[in-house]
């Protein structure tokens, strides 16, 4: 073949490479941009709050960056995963994910995405919030407001310190929640903020001052949060969702002893606020006003009332609790669907071990509670009951008032109804109470002093002793002293505890 020929030949093959290659390149290319604008896409509908429900695409998104991205593009695309794990309710397999995602990070670069850095921390404290664990939550805020101030978005940075001051409430620190709000405020003044510095200056903050006792800074709060927060309307309605700030005026009012006007803003907020916390809150306010009034009809009310929306309110927190777990039972066992059916079974096996087990505790500890409360509540109504009190006002009275036949019913009638099995129980057919005896023992159910039931029952303060230790023996079959007779007597009535 001519020299000619033969290079002919070796420059068309070189050349149908070359448009190979060049086609190839431009395929990929034509991929690269399409897959940078559907993850940009992604983006642009978290930043608008729309819930990302398509784990197929972001899973594919980072398959691809994975492999031909950078470091920046690879941290975005797992954050975008991350997030629609997140808003699928998948909250181990979103938190695992956006861990991988700060991993992609490389700080050592110029260009080094920061935003998506801190906003990858935040969504990690969102989760530790919701999970209940503060100091992992504190953690992640930490992070998210550094990387907020290495990307000089100092209003993100500023946010995300106010929201470290939740994570010290829950601790119950309420010196550094004074502390952090009140500089997340003035920072937020400082540019050009002055709502946020205001909404950063109430709820939790005069809430904290309050039981410290600063109640003038808690009023000056209070007021500025009305002033400048842009949550109140012309007729000092707040906005829908923040109804909880009724409570807090009201507990204001109630620590300057204006019972009518906190008694009108705990109503308020019993009436606007129509969500179980709100509930809670109202009637726990108008027991405490009721309370300082002396109004025992209505303390027992709105104590019940509050009791029954805590218990409500307590349930379907550990159901919450117990659907959490689930979802990381869940997901641990999806993650082992690839391997082999023996596998499986036993992993499944072991997962609902698990949750019955969680469940079981939780329902112990819900039971236990429960009757605790029950136990609270039935010593609240026998200490606080009209018949309880007038005994006590008699004991103290000058010149000395004595029981009637008809106080004393009113006595036993108290007790045995509250506590039908107590006559049954102290009385055993071969060794009957006296009536001293058992007027003794009623007494001590209700919480009336020794001292006390020696001028009602005029007798020596030693008598009354003496009979009491003797009881012990007699009723419960135990050697000991008077005090020890007083705290078995009150186990009367709690045998659940």
């Amino acid at each position: 073949m001519p020299i000619f020929a033969v290079m002919k030949e070796r420059r068309l093959s070189y050349g149908l490479l070359c448009l190979c290659a060049l086609g190839l390149m431009m395929g990929c290319s034509g991929d690269g941009a399409q897959m940078r604008q559907q993850l940009e896409a992604l983006e642009q509908q978290n930043v608008n709050g729309e819930k990302l429900l398509n784990d197929s695409l972001a899973e594919s998104l980072v398959s691809y960056f994975d492999k031909h991205g950078d470091a920046n593009e690879r941290m975005r695309a797992k954050y975008i995963l991350g997030c629609t794990y997140a808003a699928l309710n998948e909250l181990p397999r979103a938190l695992m994910t956006y861990y991988e995602a700060a991993d992609c990070a490389d700080t050592t670069q110029a260009d080094c995405n920061y935003r998506v850095l801190s906003l990858i921390h935040g969504q990690c404290a969102m989760i530790y919030h919701t999970q209940v664990q503060p100091r992992s939550e504190l953690k992640e805020l930490r992070l998210s407001e550094y990387y907020a101030w290495k990307d000089k978005d100092t209003l993100q940075a500023i946010k995300r310190y106010a929201q470290q001051s939740g994570a010290y409430d829950f601790l119950k620190m309420p010196d550094s929640v004074l502390f952090v709000k009140k500089r997340a405020a003035r920072l937020f003044r400082e540019v050009g903020k002055p709502d946020r510095a205001a909404r950063t200056l109430g709820g939790s903050t005069i809430t904290s001052l309050l039981k410290k006792g600063d109640i003038s800074k808690a009023l000056e709060y209070s007021r500025l949060y009305e002033q400048e927060s842009g949550l109140f309307d012309e007729a000092k309605n707040i906005a829908k969702g923040f109804e909880i700030y009724y409570y807090i005026k009201g507990e204001c009012y109630l620590a300057t002893h204006q019972l009518d006007s906190a008694e009108y803003w705990f109503r308020k907020e019993l009436h606007d606020g129509k969500d179980i916390r709100n509930q809670i809150a109202g009637n726990k306010g108008l027991q405490e006003v009721f309370e300082q009034r002396k109004n025992s009809d209505s303390i027992a009310k709105y104590a019940t009332l509050a009791y029954e929306l805590n218990d409500s309110a307590y349930s379907l927190s550990e159901m919450d609790n117990i659907q959490k777990y689930q979802a990381s039972y869940n997901y641990n066992h999806q993650k082992f669907l690839a391997k082999q059916k023996e596998s499986e079974a036993k992993i499944a096996w072991l997962t609902a071990i698990i949750v019955i087990l969680i469940a079981g505790i939780l329902f112990w500890v819900f039971f236990r509670r429960y009757h605790l409360f029950k136990h609270v509540a039935l010593d609240y109504r026998l200490r606080n009951a009209e018949i309880t009190r007038r005994f006590r006002e008699m004991a103290k009275s000058v010149p000395l008032q004595y029981p009637t036949n008809d106080d004393w019913k009113q006595l036993r009638s108290l007790v045995e109804h509250e506590i039908p099995s107590f006559h049954d129980i102290l009385n055993a057919d071969d060794a009957p109470l006296t009536e001293m005896e058992y007027d003794i023992c009623l007494m001590s159910r209700v919480h009336i002093l020794p001292n006390e039931m020696a001028k009602l029952k005029q007798c020596v303060p030693s008598y009354v002793s003496n009979i009491r230790k003797s009881l012990l023996k007699k009723v419960f079959g135990k050697e000991g002293n008077a005090d020890e007779f007083d705290d078995e007597i009150c186990k009367i009535g709690n045998k659940t505890l």
